[in-house]
């Protein structure tokens, strides 16, 4: 279980303030119950930009959950943006306990990429997927190009990427994170058969999504 290298600054710092308040309590009392607040706050970083070591298997017929959390929406759209046809979208929701590491759901090279300024409402909100602050990152290969948002939320005001244009990526590789509670949408063609349900829990890069018929 590794820590990811996007929270090192704000863990250090937060360690170096729970340090300095032990170090003054010697002298004001009120330091020691500031730097057991550090302290807390110090022990939950390092357990939310954990980034575990994950063993995805290639599978070319495959679609793997570009994130963890709970699927909380599946529907046909119309995805303009990069498939340019009919799709479907499954949307992912995080809160602050589920690892925050998009991951690669397919092989492929990085097609297309935006970044698109936004609001900040909770990201389980319909309108979040359309107005919330999110990146777009488009994927494809040979046989399928999918299409993986991710979507700022209330808390969640960062979203770092790890990609570049027509760089390639393998299935599972880590292409992103988003700090704190958020969402990740993903587009699919119509021709996946879904494997997963509203409700369910999935993992980045271990749970599949749907197959390609």
């Amino acid at each position: 279980m590794g820590i990811n290298k996007a929270g090192f600054n704000l863990i250090k710092i937060f360690l170096i303030l729970s340090i300095a308040g032990y170090i003054l309590s010697y002298w004001v009392e009120f330091f020691g119950r500031l730097s057991m607040f550090f302290v807390l706050i110090t022990i939950f970083l390092v357990y939310f930009f954990r980034d575990p070591n994950r063993k995805t298997e290639e599978n070319d017929k495959a679609i793997y959950s570009p994130a963890d959390g709970e699927v909380i929406e599946i529907k046909e759209v119309s995805e303009e943006k990069f498939l340019k046809a009919p799709a479907m979208v499954i949307k992912i929701f995080m809160t602050p306990l589920d690892v925050h590491v998009q991951r690669a759901p397919i092989k492929g090279r990085i097609e297309y990429l935006e970044y698109k300024k936004g609001k900040f409402m909770p990201a389980n909100l319909d309108k979040a997927s359309e107005e919330n602050e999110q990146n777009l990152i488009g994927i494809g290969n040979n046989n399928i190009k999918v299409l993986v948002i991710q979507i700022a939320g209330l808390i969640a005001r960062r979203i770092v990427w790890w990609v570049n244009l027509q760089q390639g990526v393998s299935q599972g590789e880590r292409i992103g994170m988003i700090k704190l509670g958020s969402q990740v949408d993903i587009y699919v063609p119509m021709n996946i058969d879904v494997k997963v349900k509203v409700k369910e829990k999935v993992k980045a890069g271990l749970t599949v999504l749907g197959e390609i018929k």
